[in-house]
């Protein structure tokens, strides 16, 4: 049997001990995620800050480091430490994406892990705005780059057809860390103590680390077929399966190479395009993504109000992509090309609203909730659509992408305060775009993914005979019906001759 009968047969697609790993490890999404947009709390200016003030009192001047260190002359510092926190962010996604890919999902883990507890704990003992961003970077590299790998294992640990449901409740998680931050951001303004409230919790995951099994999937496409039998049966036996028995069967060595990296994404045509594209949308995603979150403040008056409803509207898509994404109706494709499309007209009529009111609000929160909606389905789309000896470092040069859009929309923030209408048309245009170049990707939902380029080989050319098979059943129809009318036409003269006879 192969990986994939292995969880549905035998192991268990979501049984309770891969749901003690999920949930253990979601800790992280819910306390990691706050990180990538702090900035909206610690970094804000003057004026900010008494926007926050007219909502909480306890906003002083330990609430930004901008006041603290005296940085209100250099307003270009707040947009350059976020930008540098998604410029790690990039080489992070790309370094530990191949190095899960060679060396394996837990080993990686525990490094990326391990190093970056201390370094978001010290970025909130900073002394010096310089101090300040090279924490803030390096927690970029660290989290970025560690935080692909866990989302890759959390869906390979478990069986495939749980991944739209998993997938979609993973990032709903990353909405769930905006609640929280803004939650504590209102209850203990201070940024230090804020941060330090952030990283506290991420203890109990980083100490379960040590008891996680590596990734069956993992050592699957690596060949360890009896490592990867000895893990699915111990997590079968945590499932409650008496006496679990399976045999893998090897797969076709790929030209008998044992590793992979992004070079030979670029060597197959398939997956050269498909990356292609799904960069162009990962940078979609997350600099709209990004920019309208980071930019929140124009659509309503009260600053905290408008971050936890920009969190708030992504919990529903949660559950409703989970929903459409396995429904044959829409899948994956169809998903992906409405959400960024309707992503996208939203931000263009933002452009023709130039006062903050209501309307406008509910305007900016629909764009919002539909790029989320985006974001949320690519992550699980996207690694359907490369082989697994390959899957991290995609996934990996994809982020990448997706970092780029995050650290253009740094700058978007203020862009939107000097000049909304600019601003809002690069979202339009952008989004609008990346939905018309969906149009190119397959539909992925109800097939295997592949485990090498073999099988994605095979998937190609199954895809093209289909194409060209619907028109023989006609064919071979067509031929039945003309012989059935010939044989009609013979028993009748047969039966005409017979009356002659007698």
């Amino acid at each position: 049997m192969d990986i994939d009968d292995a969880y549905t047969k035998v192991v268990g697609t979501f049984g309770r001990f891969q749901i003690i790993i999920y949930s253990l490890m979601s800790i992280y999404g819910l306390f990691l995620a706050p990180f990538n947009l702090i900035a909206y709390f610690v970094d804000s200016s003057p004026k900010d800050i008494k926007e926050f003030q007219k909502v909480n009192p306890q906003v002083n001047n330990d609430s930004s480091i901008v006041i603290e260190w005296n940085l209100e002359n250099e307003a270009w510092l707040s947009d350059f430490i976020q930008a540098l926190y998604f410029t790690g962010f990039l080489f992070g996604v790309t370094m530990f994406g191949q190095a899960s890919d060679r060396y394996g999902r837990k080993k990686t883990m525990l490094v990326g892990f391990h190093l970056l507890f201390p370094i978001c704990l010290g970025t909130s003992f900073s002394t010096s705005w310089q101090m300040f961003a090279f924490f803030r970077t390096a927690n970029g590299f660290l989290g970025g780059g560690v935080t692909l790998v866990l989302f890759v294992y959390l869906q390979e640990i478990v069986g495939r057809k749980w991944w739209a449901v998993t997938g979609s409740l993973l990032n709903g998680l990353f909405a769930l860390g905006i609640v929280v931050m803004v939650g504590i951001a209102y209850a203990v303004p201070p940024w230090r103590t804020m941060i330090q409230i952030l990283v506290i919790p991420q203890v109990v995951p980083l100490i379960s680390l040590w008891f996680l099994p590596e990734s069956p999937r993992w050592l699957y496409s690596q060949g360890k077929l009896a490592e990867a039998e000895s893990v699915l049966i111990k997590i079968a036996k945590r499932n409650g399966v008496n006496h679990p028995v399976l045999s893998l069967v090897k797969k076709p060595s790929e030209h008998k190479k044992s590793s992979f990296t992004v070079i030979d994404l670029f060597k197959n045509r398939t997956t050269l395009k498909r990356l292609l594209i799904m960069g162009y949308i990962w940078f979609v995603c997350s600099f709209v993504y990004y920019g309208l979150t980071l930019a929140a403040g124009d659509i309503g008056s009260n600053p905290y109000m408008n971050e936890l409803l920009s969190g708030v509207v992504e919990l529903p898509t949660m559950m409703f992509t989970a929903y459409i994404l396995d429904r044959k109706w829409c899948g994956r494709k169809r998903g992906l090309v409405v959400a960024l499309l309707t992503a996208g007209v939203c931000c263009f009529i933002l452009m023709f609203y130039k006062e903050k009111n209501t309307l406008k609000m509910g305007v900016g929160l629909s764009g919002k909730m539909l790029i989320a909606t985006a974001f949320n389905i690519i992550y699980i789309y996207s690694p359907e659509l490369f082989p697994t000896v390959v899957r991290n470092a995609a996934l990996g040069s994809q982020s990448m992408c997706a970092r780029v859009g995050g650290i253009l929309s740094a700058q978007m923030k203020t862009l939107v305060a000097i000049n909304p209408l600019v601003a809002y048309l690069l979202f339009a245009i952008t989004g609008i775009t990346s939905g018309l170049l969906s149009f190119f990707l397959p539909e992925t939902l109800g097939i295997k993914p592949p485990d090498s380029f073999a099988d994605l080989d095979s998937q190609i050319k199954k895809n093209n005979s289909a194409r060209i098979t619907p028109n023989v059943p006609r064919m071979v129809m067509s031929n039945l019906r003309k012989k059935e009318n010939n044989l009609e036409q013979a028993e009748l003269l047969l039966a005409s001759d017979e009356d002659d006879i007698f």
